[in-house]
């Protein structure tokens, strides 16, 4: 049966209004997705997880249901979060992300750490902190959009009218599963990103993605708060982990027969890991 996310609702943190889900009771967990994904990249863990907690998806600001921002800088992006958690008056909660939702949540995390409980990173190249070895030329076919999308206008210009076969082109490149992002799912994410403006918000993370690398170095100090690091064995596997260990001592967790989308090929792995770093 095909996963349902809960209902939608909205809430106005200033000039952006924010869309989120959320399911369970007790200790908040907060999920953010990446990209070209929604919140809808976690309808198969919330069930899981939220049999002991009160899960919360949201979508990132200008992405899927939220609104736009002026700022798509991972620093500005995660004062919008800080003052999403203080609205919903939630306290602190554990912090849960992939993709571009983790570029987000480690600057969440530098600037507002005492809003969190602990900290899960989930297969993404975080600004400011991972090697060149992760861009070097001959990892192109991993890393080649961080520079395509930064270029200004072109990227709509070629994808607008080609969203679909856009975005299956990473579902099926970047995913060991194959069948676990099928047609309907393709369909859901299509739809969030079709047009140039709904396109152009989500090249705007990657246009700002060296203005968040310059914060997070300028903040760069030892995390206190549990921090667990999970890469896909296919994708970027320890490296992530790697990558954290300038702010933290990451637990590092390498998911079998996985690719980069880790929380749809491998739905239990991801609970079952997360559970380790919040304990329950």
């Amino acid at each position: 049966m095909q996963a349902q996310m809960p209902d939608a609702k909205f809430i106005q943190i200033e000039s952006t209004k924010l869309c989120y889900y959320e399911q369970g009771q007790g200790e908040v967990i907060l999920l953010l997705h990446g990209w070209p994904q929604t919140s809808y990249v976690w309808r198969k863990v919330i069930p899981g997880l939220a049999k002991t907690n009160r899960v919360i998806a949201l979508d990132l600001p200008g992405l899927g249901n939220s609104g736009a921002t002026e700022s798509y800088d991972t620093r500005a992006v995660a004062a919008i979060i800080s003052k999403f958690i203080t609205a919903l008056k939630v306290g602190k909660v554990h912090l849960v992300s992939h993709d571009v939702g983790s570029w987000v949540a480690v600057a969440f995390a530098l600037q507002h750490e005492d809003q969190l409980n602990t900290l899960t990173v989930i297969d993404a190249a975080i600004p400011g902190f991972m090697s060149d070895e992760v861009f070097k030329p001959e990892n192109a076919k991993k890393i080649w959009q961080f520079y395509f999308h930064a270029v200004a206008d072109i990227p709509e210009l070629l994808v607008v009218g080609k969203e679909k076969e856009y975005l299956n082109w990473y579902f099926s490149n970047k995913s060991f599963v194959k069948s676990a992002i099928n047609e309907e799912d393709l369909d859901v994410y299509v739809k969030a990103y079709t047009g140039k403006e709904r396109l152009g918000r989500g090249f705007e993370y990657y246009r700002a993605f060296n203005v968040s690398a310059q914060h997070n170095r300028k903040v760069q100090r030892h995390l206190s708060i549990p921090v667990l690091a999970i890469g896909g064995q296919y994708a970027l596997g320890e490296l992530i982990g790697n990558a954290l260990k300038a702010v933290t001592t990451p637990k590092v967790v390498v998911i079998k027969d996985c690719g980069h989308y880790v929380p749809e090929e491998q739905p239990e792995e991801t609970v079952k890991y997360i559970r380790t770093i919040i304990g329950g």
